[in-house]
């Protein structure tokens, strides 16, 4: 969406970013924010939570972004981003640019070309009104099936043995980029298998395709993603089990309201395994110092069976709200309020709050609703 329309809220935002900005002409730039608030979790059938909580709005990071001029309409371009806790100081994770690590070349005639850890060549991340944070969007949780099982929490584990889900972020990633042409564009992106492994060799494969239309936007995106490799039956060898996810999506953007749709479709692919259907709504209105957002999403599944083999209903709505209050440019005070509902043999988490056991098992309690509050502050530089 880096060409939308002077009427758009969405790319305000995206222009604060130095990949957007048109200002960045060369050199390099250092980024990030630090996010910090208190978080408030109730699952049903067990007590309450507080903790403090980073990364509630945005993800408390920082990051540099650079290019040079290589004339002729061709630029070089680099990125690296690393996620952090801002309440320990700690890393995201191992790897110290977890987020993004990529070099490419970049063209306004021929396209742009990436290599490296990257985000993924799906549905735009504005498709949710809180961006997929990973911690305060029902999006991440339900969207990306965040079950909990006797094993621990894991994406898709209900639909059956080597389900995966879409990533944000891939790594050892090539992505090519088309300029956009009469409002359309697209990307591709090939992962291969960050173990080195042949089997399966590819980690990630897919593409979207977007066609922009002021104030309308839509995209539709394919994508394939492998597992690790795993036995379906006691006496097979291990094989990596590919997920298709196709989906489509429209985003509505005057500049004082957007709207926002998505559907999505997670099918792994053997015959024993269940399929999950994903529909959002969402919506961002900004008023002033003030911007209200809203979603909502219905995850619902078909064959889905449990540990007899008899088939269960499964599904989980989530719902989350929230009003961002801008003191100024980069410094902004938020509260999330949030709730997922689980219906038969669902177990669908919301903020890393595990939920209930069964009586004398590690089996989560099913049918189970779970509460959030976070409220906290974002300073972005």
């Amino acid at each position: 969406m880096q060409q939308a329309h002077a009427d758009s809220y969405l790319m305000s935002q995206l222009a604060n970013l130095p990949e957007y900005s048109s200002g960045n002409n060369g050199g390099v730039t250092l980024y990030g924010s630090v996010d910090l608030g208190g978080l408030y979790t109730k699952a049903d059938n067990a007590p309450s939570n507080f903790q403090m909580q980073s990364g509630g709005m945005y993800t408390s990071k920082f990051g540099l972004y650079g290019q040079e001029d290589l004339g002729g309409g061709l630029k070089a371009e680099f990125k690296l981003e690393s996620g952090f806790l801002a309440n320990t100081g700690a890393m995201q994770a191992s790897a110290l640019f977890n987020r993004e690590s990529w070099v490419g070349l970049k063209s306004s005639e021929w396209g742009t070309v990436r290599f490296g850890n990257q985000i993924n060549a799906m549905l735009p991340l504005f498709i949710d009104p809180f961006g997929l944070v990973t911690t305060n969007s029902v999006y991440g949780w339900v969207g990306g099936g965040v079950v909990q099982s006797s094993r621990g929490a894991g994406y898709n584990t209900d639909l059956g043995v080597g389900a995966s889900s879409l990533l944000t972020r891939v790594p050892n990633a090539i992505t090519y980029a088309t300029p956009r042409v009469g409002g359309v564009d697209g990307q591709l992106i090939y992962a291969t298998n960050t173990t080195g492994a042949n089997n399966p060799r590819v980690a990630s494969q897919g593409g979207v395709i977007s066609y922009l239309t002021a104030p309308f936007y839509f995209a539709a995106s394919y994508n394939q993603v492998w597992s690790a490799p795993v036995a379906l039956t006691p006496d097979a060898a291990p094989e990596g089990i590919r997920t298709d996810i196709p989906a489509i999506g429209v985003i509505y953007d005057n500049g004082k309201l957007v709207l926002s749709a998505s559907y999505t479709l997670m099918a792994p692919k053997v015959a024993q395994d269940g399929i999950a259907r994903i529909t959002t709504l969402g919506a961002i209105l900004p008023l002033g110092r003030f911007t209200y957002r809203a979603s909502a999403i219905y995850r619902d599944t078909s064959d889905v069976r449990d540990s007899t083999g008899k088939e269960v209903h499964d599904a989980a709505l989530g719902i989350m709200l929230g009003s961002d209050y801008a003191f100024s440019k980069r410094t902004t005070l938020y509260a999330r309020l949030g709730e997922v509902r689980n219906y038969g043999a669902s177990t669908i988490i919301l903020n890393s709050t595990p939920l209930p056991f069964e009586a004398g098992t590690f089996n989560p309690q099913t049918g189970i609703t779970t509460k959030s509050l976070a409220v906290g502050m974002n300073h972005s530089f």
